[in-house]
């Protein structure tokens, strides 16, 4: 997206009772438009990008937020800060596109190469914890997220990347062949674990290192978590495929961290096989979010890339082999 003008800002931060004279800069331009706001404390401003996601799947992304911050106070989540009108959820004048205004959160970016075991650990318990609190969440009767189920994940029409290419688009035959063989695989992974409160809820759906931060507390870690523009309704054992993907090098520090979310939540034997199977459908599927909105110039490329990914993953395997 194009960076606002002074006017559209000015706009924006007036809906929230900010001032004109508040200092902006841009944090990134990925999906979202991000800004930080101010200072002490910065807030986060998320303008999304037109025709990705609607109001209401963002309006009930700060929702379940703001159930995460409360609770789990010791993890460090971004709060939604509601709009003069107590609306979480603001638009341009033109109604072009739609913003959000947010609580920054302190914290240094996980890296795969300086992740130490105990730090690996708290990331398994971080996610499980998170996974923990959407089984008891309870969702108002207009909320509205995506799914992030077989169909979700595999088929153009239904991804809630809103792919503008199909997969015969971006895909040679042979990454054709292998993307419908692991979308097999995953329908019948999805079947043996069903869609019940236990194994199917809200999740974070890009739970990968780039969006956990940590933070040195004595002889231990401080873990927060950001962006959860993707979240959604999908398999909670999906969502570990996304940052065991990150450590797919890095065996020791999958074990941690698989061994972290085992002391949260119970992860069976029979599904934890599934581990290397999530994180090829993550890398398969990420496919269509390069194929849309003008997200990457390069879609094929990237497309035969995470392909490549994909197959890495189903060769890791168990990482104490």
């Amino acid at each position: 997206m194009t960076p606002l003008s002074v006017d559209q800002l000015r706009q924006l931060l007036g809906q929230y009772g900010l001032p004109a004279g508040t200092t902006t800069r841009v944090l990134s331009d990925g999906n979202n438009l991000v800004y930080a706001v101010g200072r002490d404390p910065a807030r986060v401003l998320r303008v999304h990008r037109p025709g990705f996601r609607s109001m209401a799947h963002t309006r009930s992304e700060l929702i379940f937020l703001r159930h995460l911050a409360d609770q789990l106070p010791d993890i460090g989540f971004p709060r939604p800060i509601p709009a003069r009108s107590g609306a979480l959820v603001v638009t341009s004048e033109d109604g072009r596109w739609h913003a959000d205004l947010q609580t920054w959160v302190d914290g240094q970016r996980a890296s795969a190469d300086g992740l130490d075991e105990g730090a690996a650990g708290l990331l398994g318990q971080t996610l499980a914890r998170l996974h923990e609190a959407a089984t008891r969440f309870r969702p108002p009767a207009d909320f509205d997220l995506p799914h992030w189920d077989a169909d979700g994940l595999f088929r153009a029409e239904s991804s809630p990347f809103r792919p503008l290419l199909g997969r015969a688009e971006i895909l040679s035959e042979p990454d054709l062949r292998d993307f419908a063989e692991i979308e097999r695989r995953a329908r019948a992974a999805f079947a043996e674990l069903g869609r019940q409160p236990s194994t199917y809820g809200i999740i974070h759906a890009d739970y990968i290192l780039g969006n956990v931060q940590l933070t040195r507390r004595g002889v231990g870690w401080h873990s927060t978590v950001i962006d959860f523009d993707d979240c959604g309704h999908g398999y909670y054992l999906y969502d570990l495929g996304p940052v065991l993907g990150n450590l797919i090098d890095h065996p020791a520090a999958r074990r941690a961290l698989i061994n972290g979310y085992h002391r949260i939540r119970p992860l069976p034997p029979d599904w934890e096989r599934h581990l290397p199977l999530m994180m090829a459908v993550r890398h398969a599927s990420v496919c269509y979010w390069t194929a849309g909105l003008g997200v990457s110039p390069t879609p094929r490329e990237d497309a035969a890339w995470r392909m490549d990914l994909a197959r890495a993953a189903l060769a890791a395997g168990d990482p104490d082999r």
